[in-house]
C-alpha cells in the first residue's frame, strides 16, 4: 500500500506571502520562514524526517511519545489526552495541526504555547540545518516541536498525525502507544479513494510491542486494524472494551456532541497506558477545550464556529445544529476549499438553515464563493436562500443581521474560514475564553488588508 504518487513530491501552487491578510500572513521572521517551507509541498515518506532527528540527537528518544491518528477526532483525542496527562503530574507537550492564528498553537507545553521569542530562537538554531536537508514544513516543525519538548524536560508528548499515518513525519518516532479514532473519506489524492486504503495507511503506525488503541469502527475495518496491528508485533486494543470511566473524571467545556462522545473513550484509553507506564490513574481532565470545536463565540445572536472539513465530520455537525431552535431563525455560513468533495453534505446544509451564506477565506486553495453558491443552488434548483459574499467579514456581518429575535448562526466547511473568522471577530489568542465583543455589541467587524498593499479596499 502506497500514497498515490508518492514517488514525487506533492507541491502545491505558490503561495504569495506578501499579498496574504492576517491570520494567514506569518507575524515575525521565524513564521515567515516556516511558511515558506510549503514551497516545498508534501513529501511521503520517512527519510528526511529521520535524518532531521538524528542530526537533532533524537529528542523524541528523550520523552514517552503517543501518536494520535485519525480522519476526525484526533484533535480532540490529542488534547484529551494531554490533559489528562497534565492532570497525572506529568510534563506534557502537545503537538498539533493546523493551527488557526498562531504557528505557536502547534508547540504546547502544560497547556502553554511556545513563546513567540521561544519559537524564533529555535528556528535560528536549527535553521541552517533544515535548509541543508530540504524538509518539508510538516517535517521541519515536527523535529523543531520535539526539540522545544526536549528543552523543556518534556515527560509525556502528544503527537497529532498529519495526513495518513505509515509515511507521515510522526511515525518516524519511538511510540509507547498510538490511538485511531476514525476512518473517513478525506485526502484521497494521496491515502486512497477508499476506506480500506485510507486505514492501511493509518494502521501502518502501529509499533511492535505497543498498544494500538482503536475507537468504534465498522466490523470490517476494525478486523483489518486487529489483522495489521498483529501483523506488526503490536497490541490492537478496542477503545470500547475497555473499563469505562467515571463521567466526573471529564469536565469538557464542547457542547460538540461528537467531542462529549469520543472523550470517555480516550480517558479509558489513557487509564490503560497509565497502569502499563506506571502513571497515577486518578487523573482527571476537568479543565478540557478543544477550541472552535462546536464552540460559541456569540451570544447574542448565538454564533457557534466549528473546523469541520469533510464529508463526515460537516455532517456531525449540521445534523447537531439541526436540532437546536427552528430552522426559519438559522443561518449558516460555508466556506469549503477547492480540493473537498463535499457535495454529499450539501442536501443536509440546505436542510438544516433558512439561509446558507458562502464565503471563500483569503487562502489560495479556496473554492470561490461565486462557485459554492452555483453548485448548491443548481443542487436545490433554486436559489434556496443561497447567497454568495465577497469575503468571509461581509458574510458574518450578513449573517448577524439575519440572526435577530433569537436566530443562530453556524460558521463552519474549512479550518481556514474558522480561522478567518476568529480574526475578523476581534480574537487574537486562541487559548483566551471564546468570546467576541465586536459581534455580541452589534459593532463593525475587523477589517483586514495585505501587508504589501495596506492602502487597498478591505473585505
Amino acid at each position: 500500500m502506497t500514497y498515490r504518487n508518492s514517488h514525487r513530491r506533492q507541491t502545491p501552487d505558490p503561495i504569495d506571502i506578501d499579498g496574504l491578510r492576517p491570520p494567514f500572513a506569518p507575524d515575525d521572521e521565524a513564521s515567515e520562514w516556516l511558511f515558506r517551507l510549503r514551497r516545498l509541498g508534501i513529501r511521503p515518506g520517512l527519510t528526511g524526517i529521520r535524518e532531521l532527528l538524528t542530526r537533532l540527537d533524537r529528542p523524541d528518544r528523550h520523552m514517552k511519545c503517543v501518536v494520535v491518528a485519525g480522519t476526525n477526532g484526533k484533535g480532540t483525542a490529542a488534547t484529551t489526552l494531554a490533559a489528562a496527562c497534565q492532570a497525572a503530574g506529568l510534563r506534557t507537550g502537545l503537538y498539533t495541526s493546523p493551527h488557526l492564528l498562531s504557528v505557536s498553537e502547534r508547540i504546547v507545553v502544560d497547556g502553554v504555547p511556545i513563546a513567540s521569542l521561544a519559537l524564533q530562537r529555535l528556528v535560528a538554531r536549527h535553521r541552517g540545518m533544515i535548509d541543508e536537508l530540504q524538509t518539508t514544513f510538516f517535517e521541519s516543525l515536527t523535529g523543531l516541536c520535539l526539540a522545544h519538548f526536549a528543552n523543556e524536560s518534556v515527560e509525556v508528548a502528544i503527537l497529532e498525525a498529519g495526513l495518513g499515518g505509515r509515511l507521515d513525519a510522526t511515525n518516524a518516532v519511538d511510540k509507547r502507544a498510538v490511538m485511531l479514532t476514525s476512518i473517513g473519506l478525506d485526502h484521497t489524492e494521496l491515502l486512497g479513494d477508499t476506506l480500506t486504503a485510507i486505514a492501511e495507511e493509518k494502521l501502518g503506525l502501529a509499533q511492535a510491542g505497543r498498544p494500538f488503541y482503536l475507537a468504534p469502527l465498522p466490523d470490517d475495518l476494525m478486523r483489518l486494524a486487529h489483522a495489521r496491528v498483529l501483523e506488526r508485533g503490536g497490541e490492537p486494543i478496542e477503545l470500547e472494551t475497555l473499563p469505562p470511566v467515571d463521567q466526573s473524571a471529564i469536565g469538557h467545556d464542547s457542547s460538540g456532541q461528537v467531542q462529549r462522545r469520543l472523550a470517555p473513550l480516550v480517558m479509558a484509553g489513557f487509564q490503560d497506558l497509565a497502569v502499563r507506564e506506571g502513571w497515577p490513574t486518578t487523573a482527571r481532565a476537568t479543565d478540557l477545550r478543544v477550541p472552535c470545536r462546536y464552540e460559541a463565540y456569540g451570544v447574542s445572536p448565538r454564533l457557534v464556529l466549528d473546523t469541520a472539513h469533510n464529508t463526515q465530520a460537516l455532517t456531525a455537525v449540521l445534523n447537531q445544529w439541526s436540532s437546536e431552535g427552528q430552522r426559519t431563525q438559522r443561518t449558516l455560513v460555508l466556506g469549503l476549499m477547492a480540493d473537498k468533495d463535499a457535495e454529499e453534505v450539501f442536501d443536509v446544509a440546505m436542510a438544516s438553515s433558512l439561509r446558507v451564506l458562502c464565503a471563500a477565506p483569503r487562502w489560495y486553495r479556496s473554492l470561490s464563493a461565486p462557485v459554492l453558491r452555483d453548485r448548491m443552488r443548481s443542487r436545490a434548483g433554486s436559489d434556496c436562500g443561497i447567497e454568495a459574499y465577497d469575503s468571509v467579514r461581509l458574510a458574518l456581518e450578513a449573517a448577524r443581521r439575519y440572526a435577530v429575535d433569537g436566530g443562530s448562526v453556524l460558521v463552519t466547511g474549512s479550518n481556514f474560514l474558522v480561522a478567518e473568522a476568529l480574526d475578523r471577530l476581534g480574537v487574537d489568542d486562541l487559548w483566551a475564553p471564546p468570546g467576541s465583543t465586536l459581534w455580541d455589541q452589534g459593532l463593525p467587524l475587523r477589517e483586514r488588508f495585505p501587508r504589501a498593499q495596506s492602502g487597498e479596499v478591505a473585505v
